[in-house]
This record gives structure tokens, sequence and C-alpha cells, in this order.
């Protein structure tokens, strides 16, 4: 996605008119080669505001079903076959960038062929629509304690700074949006300009132009959205519409928490799971960690931590046998384990001298 990926092989701009053609003619390959193999893998095009002029690439969404059962090499392998010419090809992570040839020579349009699970497909379509617009409704969901993604609308569970689970709020589009404070209804009915969806966003009930610029952001964020031209024209149009209404939020991110438990009675649940979790992991550490291993046996840096892989080892279910453990019981039996994987090390150190030629 950006166009960029093919640029050093010719990768061009084209109209609007062009890129449609190329993307009809696309289709029609794809369902050629996917026919070829007797894949059926689901792929749509992602949408983008419908007063664009014209394009550097073209984004399409598929089924990641269909690279289990082909190579992204075997793939558009096949597919320069039905375009009677090698196609030039890059993959990176989930993204696939293919050229298709243009009418001018050496010339070709960047395709974006994103990969994506079946069970993620529709609301990943609708996130990567319009324009960067998920985007930019991702920051509302960011500041209730929320993450909106291409994969569904996520609870972080952190403990302090540490992230220790993600569960699963909806993978319903429209049930997300609404929840989050815009209008699901008219996110359906699409988009003309850049204009329109500024607006749609700028409309959402728990809007608040503060969440934007650049400055409030990390760095990460701050080094990505500014690559994004949609991104950064939406700071113009903000700076442009000065007396926008904010709001206040919690620093407190989990004073949220009822209100999206009412809006999805069934997170409860879940939420209460990895809390016991997370209680049962601290309970466990605070009995078997670094330090009392190393109390235990006397070892430190690289030795204490191939002995606690070692101790794990000899325990399958590691944290279901430490839990039946005492104290004093995991105490002997770790200083126990050490003994072994002495005499374990030892071998190893003898075996390896007895291969050594003689001088």
């Amino acid at each position: 996605m950006g166009g960029n990926a093919l640029s050093s092989v010719g990768a061009a701009r084209c109209s609007k008119v062009v890129a449609q053609q190329m993307l009809s003619e696309f289709r029609a390959r794809f369902a050629a080669t996917t026919a070829r193999f007797d894949i059926g893998a689901r792929i749509a095009p992602i949408m983008a505001y419908r007063q664009k002029e014209d394009f550097g690439d073209l984004d399409v969404l598929v089924d990641s079903n269909i690279f289990k059962q082909l190579s992204p090499a075997e793939f558009v392998n096949e597919l320069s076959n039905h375009y009677g010419q090698p196609l030039h090809w890059v993959k990176n992570g989930p993204v696939l960038s293919i050229g298709l040839p243009l009418m001018e020579p050496g010339r070709c349009l960047q395709l974006d062929l994103i990969s994506t699970p079946a069970e993620e497909f529709d609301f990943g379509l609708q996130y990567f629509s319009w324009n960067d617009a998920g985007n930019l409704i991702g920051r509302v969901a960011h500041k209730m304690g929320l993450k909106f993604g291409h994969d569904g609308l996520w609870l972080p569970m952190r403990d302090g700074t540490n992230l220790f689970d993600e569960i699963l709020v909806t993978r319903d589009f429209s049930a997300a949006l609404r929840f989050l404070g815009f209008n699901a209804e008219r996110w359906k009915s699409g988009f003309d300009t850049l204009d329109d969806i500024y607006r749609f966003i700028a409309a959402g009930e728990r809007f608040d132009p503060s969440l934007y610029p650049l400055e409030h952001r990390n760095h990460a964020a701050r080094v990505r959205d500014k690559k994004r031209p949609v991104y950064m024209g939406f700071l113009r149009w903000l700076e442009a519409h000065p007396t926008l209404p904010g709001q206040e939020w919690h620093a407190d991110k989990t004073r949220y928490l009822p209100e999206i438990f009412a809006a999805f009675p069934e997170l409860a649940a879940a939420h209460r799971s990895s809390l016991q979790r997370l209680s049962r992991a601290k309970a466990l550490r605070a009995r078997f960690n670094g330090e009392l291993v190393s109390e235990w046996t006397g070892l430190q840096g690289k030795e204490l931590g191939k002995f606690i892989a070692h101790f794990k080892r000899e325990h399958g279910d590691f944290e279901g046998w430490l839990h039946c453990q005492s104290d004093e019981q995991l105490r002997i039996e770790a200083q126990a384990s050490y003994q072994r994987f002495q005499g374990l090390v030892e071998g190893d150190l003898h075996a390896d001298i007895s291969v050594q030629p003689s001088p």
C-alpha cells in the first residue's frame, strides 16, 4: 500500500479510467489463475473516495487461504502466464505488490494484494476502505483504551506498561463504528471526496481535534503518519476549522470499561478470565523466578537461563506442575534437577574432549 514498492521497475500513476480497466483485467486473470489450481479465494477491491482522479496503486484484499496452497512465486508465475509476460513483484509481510503492465513500455501499475484470514475479511475490507478513515477512527478507540484495526475492535489488557493479553470486542464493523460514536449508516453510503471523509470523522460523537496533531502522537506514530497524505491532509483540514468542539478524556482508561461492557455484555466474562490468568501467572512467577533459582543453585547469567529452560522441559505442563508443588517441594526438585543438569553439561564436555584430534 502506498505505491512505492515497485518504483524501481517503472511503477507509475495512471488515470482513474485506466486504473479501473486494469483492476477489471486483473480480476479476470486472478479468477483464471485460481481456477487452474481449483482454489476458492475471496477477493475484493479496497474503495477509495469516488472523485479520486488518479492512482499510484490499486489495493485489493484477498483471502490468505490462497497462499496456503500457492507460494507467492507460484502465484505470480501463473498470473504472468495469463498476462503473457513476466510480472515484477515484491512481498512485504501480508502485502504482495505486483506490477501490472501498462500500455507504455517499461511502465506498470502497482497492485497491492493484501492477504487476510477469512474471519477478518469483512472487517478488514471496511477498515482499509476510504483512504485512511480507519486510522482516523482508531484515534478515538485508542483514547478509550481500545484498539481499532484491520482485524477487529480489541481490548488490550495491560499490567502497567506490559501488554499481557488482547480480547476481541467485535468484528461487526457497524457495531464498532456505532460504539465509537460514528454514523454507521453514513459509512455504508461511501464518500465522494476527502472533504466528505474529514467531515464524517469530525461529526463523530466522541470526536476531539486534539487527538490528531503529530506532536500529540508517539514517535513511531509521528514517523508513520507523516508519510500518509490523507492523514496530513486531515491535519490541514483541522487547521482550517479551528472552532470544532472537543471533549475531555479520562486519563485512567479503565473508566470506560463499564460503558464498553454495557455495549458488549459478553466481554465482561472474557475480561474477568484474562485478569484471573494474569493473577495466576503473577503468583507463579513470585514462586519461581530467576532470583529464586539463582539462590537455590548459585547460577547466574546465561547458565541460569539454560538451567531454567532445562527445568521447565523436565515438566511438560510446567505451570500445572508448579501449581501442585509446595514452596519447599519446588526448591528440593529444582536442586535435584540442577544436579541432573550438571551431569548433562559435564557429559557434553567429556564428549567434546573425546572427539578432539590427537596432537
